[in-house]
């Protein structure tokens, strides 16, 4: 996650807070992670499971346009303020909530640019474990950030940003019937690559019989679940087909030519060519001991087989990065060659998925880090090793 935000450093650092100026980015974690050893013994009986928090925050273009990295220090510390004031979510459902002191807790902000709009966001990274040793409450934190971003907006005379993701969950809505509308058959490989045309960022979620159960999709910095989609949740995937025969009654009555499925072999973007590993297009074969998958490394097939709690433990942590080329199974593999120390077949493969970087020195298994740890740093380090290199700018006066 740090090495997320900063990518790798070589995203602006706009304000460092309670950490040592001019850290790399495990650095930043490592003085977190002292910090919170500090105040073991306290929450002994109930140990911290979420140990930090994380939140993306993006003024529109004209909000920002011709900001250097003072002002979005400034922004930076304004949304913090504004964030330790919220008590009650903005629908009014959850009121007296516990007050946040991120303003005198450990955090860092790093500044993005998205890769195709160039819109700039703030990453937030905060220490759970506020200065004195106190708990920052979590709770609804997505809820509180709109609130905070409500208060800063009035005060500020900037759009509302539920008016604005109104306006996004309408136009992904109306994009999305089209989509349906130009289908001959409803096809998940057709639907998912039509998204992606679009500039969209779509993830979909299978279950273990690889049946999709929900999906989500990104725009900009949004994020928008199926069952916020369409009128009536029609857009779910227990309801999408039918949505889609609505829009073709003539299919009923009409023999039609069903033309070939779009190849979800083929990739959206010439990806380069895999030169040192590749793997079997085929999923994992489940085995009775876990799951089996057959890569081809330096030329060789090699069978690599890994146990079902890991390979459950990488599939949960993967996240595809912004923009990537990479979809989520692709990523899972990657994750595998990692945890069984496959690190530079790893990185080719990451490399022909349009990705960037390296492990860097020193990367592997820690002597007294236990198996699903490790299984959630390699998922970790995969969807890092498979975001696209995409460099910043930085704004002179």
């Amino acid at each position: 996650m740090t090495n997320y935000a900063t990518k790798d450093f070589r995203a602006d650092i706009v304000k460092v807070n309670l950490l040592t100026e001019d850290l790399p980015p495990m650095g930043m974690w490592d003085e977190m992670v002292l910090h919170m050893n500090r105040f073991k013994q306290k929450f002994a009986r109930r140990p911290i499971d979420k140990t930090s928090i994380r939140i993306e925050v993006s003024p529109s273009m004209n909000e920002s346009d011709g900001w250097t990295l003072r002002e979005w220090r400034h922004f930076t510390e304004e949304f913090v303020d504004e964030l330790d004031q919220v008590t009650k979510t903005p629908d009014d459902k959850h009121k007296n909530l516990v007050k946040t002191n991120i303003k005198n807790s450990q955090y860092f902000a790093a500044l993005h640019y998205d890769a195709k709009s160039e819109i700039p966001h703030l990453h937030l990274v905060v220490n759970r474990i506020d200065k004195d040793g106190n708990i920052n409450d979590c709770h609804f934190i997505g809820e509180r950030a709109v609130a905070a971003a409500h208060a800063i907006n009035l005060r500020h005379g900037w759009k509302d940003p539920m008016e604005i993701r109104d306006e996004h969950l309408q136009q992904i809505t109306d994009d999305c019937m089209d989509i349906l509308k130009s289908l001959p058959r409803f096809d998940w490989t057709d639907y998912e690559a039509l998204l992606t045309r679009q500039g969209y960022n779509v993830k979909l979620q299978r279950d273990k019989e690889n049946v999709i159960r929900g999906y989500s999709i990104k725009k900009g910095n949004s994020s928008f679940k199926s069952s916020d989609l369409g009128k009536g949740r029609n857009l779910m995937p227990t309801k999408i087909e039918d949505t889609w025969r609505k829009l073709h009654p003539v299919q009923k009555t009409m023999a039609v030519q069903v033309p070939k499925p779009l190849d979800s072999k083929k990739p959206i973007m010439d990806r380069p060519s895999t030169a040192q590993a590749s793997f079997s297009q085929a999923k994992p074969t489940a085995t009775s001991n876990g799951y089996r998958q057959v890569f081809l490394i330096d030329g060789k097939q090699v069978q690599l087989s890994i146990p079902e709690r890991v390979y459950k433990e990488l599939d949960n942590n993967i996240e595809v990065p912004e923009n990537s080329n990479a979809t989520h199974e692709d990523i899972l593999k990657v994750a595998m060659l990692l945890f069984l120390n496959y690190i530079d077949a790893a990185t080719q493969m990451s490399e022909s998925f349009g990705g960037g970087g390296g492990t860097g020195t020193g990367w592997g298994k820690d002597k007294d880090e236990d198996e699903q740890e490790w299984a959630r740093r390699c998922a970790k380090m995969a969807s890092w090793l498979c975001k696209p290199i995409v460099r910043s700018r930085k704004y002179g006066r």
